[in-house]
């Protein structure tokens, strides 16, 4: 695989502390982002630096063999400069392109084989964020393949917290949809065409550490988690902690008469407690039971559109959650409508810790260090059959020598 990075820009909106230096060449904790990429980059023969600014000017460092510079008469934007990869004919069939002004710590082999097991033409490497508003974001299926497609600014509010982090693995024939000499825009201008002709686009949903130094705000909160767990254990190589959370009684209201609650009618401080778990690097996973769908309460996609209305008010508020995994089935009869499919025994229903294991599996994550705040037992058997330490909210059960926390956020004020 060959690696292309996109080093374009002005460096205008971040021109309060970097006059005009391109983003790439801000030095963030005493290194350049360029650096900390060529970094993690350094197992890849072939790297290809794309520029429309003179390279010698800020750093003349990067002119190693070993790097193709290709710089541009004319800004061409982040699809149109691929057209210059052509060129090269010593390119292999997939082509790893990273923008220049991103800080990141993945495991970039297990992304690469995600790509070639989907044989993907596009596969975008997608994550959730604290700033949903200003970024191009996604809907995947079940299979991890582009549903829709929603550039910024979004109007809907259920369209969920997947966001495109400035990293993906394309065809080599992809180029072929680049206009030569002319700039453009691989969200605007390029994928509309590759979803028109029905190719194979992806999703890679990741846990793992991206972030853009777009603005100064966000080169402060890089400076901060390039210290702390956030960052250092931000690659799938790495197992890092979770708080685990129940949502109803925990994150939003529940009401004793109602077989579905509300996830949006939230709880004070919940938006306050997430943001907590974010900064402190600990990964934030929602584990519910959601017997309505087998009593026939509600849809399977009625559940789905509220996680996603969920997780799109959260990424508006600053903070986030990595995933969310619930669970529909109910064993007992006897409700009106009822789904039979869902009607049956599962592992993944808490007091079962299916879900857990797979939230451990899915996002490698260390046990010993994380939590699992809940308000019913069902949830502390779960917790205490994985080997999970207990935080418990409300009054419904008591446990011998157990705090009842009055609501999550002093729960987590207990433990961050």
């Amino acid at each position: 695989m060959d690696i292309a990075i996109l080093i374009g820009g002005k460096g205008s909106r971040t021109k309060t502390i970097s006059k005009h230096i391109p983003k790439p060449f801000l030095k963030i904790n005493k290194k350049t982002i360029i650096e900390r990429q060529l970094e993690h980059l350094k197992n890849y023969k072939r790297i290809y630096l794309l520029s429309n600014n003179k390279i010698k000017k800020f750093n003349n460092t990067l002119l190693d063999k070993k790097i193709n510079i290709i710089e541009e008469k004319q800004p061409l934007g982040n699809a149109g400069c691929l057209k210059n990869l052509e060129k090269f004919k010593n390119i292999k069939n997939d082509i790893l392109i990273i923008s220049g002004d991103l800080v990141f710590n993945i495991d970039i082999k297990k992304f690469y084989k995600f790509h070639k097991k989907n044989k993907g033409d596009v596969s975008f490497l997608v994550h959730p964020n604290d700033h949903i508003m200003d970024s191009d974001a996604i809907e995947l299926n079940h299979l991890d393949q582009l549903v829709k497609f929603h550039k910024k600014p979004h109007q809907k509010k259920n369209i969920g917290n997947l966001c495109l982090s400035g990293i993906m693995i394309i065809k080599k024939r992809i180029l072929k949809y680049i206009k030569k000499d002319k700039f453009q825009d691989f969200s605007n201008d390029i994928l509309p065409k590759l979803i028109k002709k029905k190719l194979r686009i992806y999703g890679y949903n990741t846990r793992e550490y991206v972030k853009d130094a777009g603005t100064p705000e966000r080169i402060k909160k890089i400076s901060k988690h390039l210290k702390n767990i956030k960052y250092l254990n931000g690659s799938l190589k790495t197992k890092i902690p979770a708080i685990f959370l129940d949502r109803d009684g925990v994150l939003n209201k529940e009401y004793p008469n109602k077989h579905y609650q509300n996830p949006l009618n939230l709880i004070e401080g919940a938006f306050n407690a997430l943001k907590k778990i974010n900064e402190k690097g600990f990964l934030s996973v929602i584990i519910t039971n959601q017997s309505a769908v087998a009593k026939g309460t509600v849809t399977i996609e009625k559940v789905e559109k509220d996680h996603k209305k969920l997780e799109y008010l959260f990424s508006q508020k600053g903070c986030y959650f990595d995933r969310i995994y619930y669970c529909p089935f109910y064993p007992k009869g006897g409700f009106k409508g009822e789904v039979k499919k869902y009607k049956k025994k599962s592992n993944m229903r808490k007091p079962n810790n299916g879900m857990f294991l797979k939230a451990i599996k899915d996002l490698n994550i260390d046990i010993k260090k994380s939590y699992m705040v809940g308000d019913r037992i069902t949830d502390y058997l779960a917790a205490k059959k994985t080997g999970i330490k207990f935080l418990l909210v409300g009054n419904k059960f008591k446990i011998k020598n157990k705090k009842n926390f009055l609501n999550l956020n002093q729960a987590i004020n207990s433990i961050l």
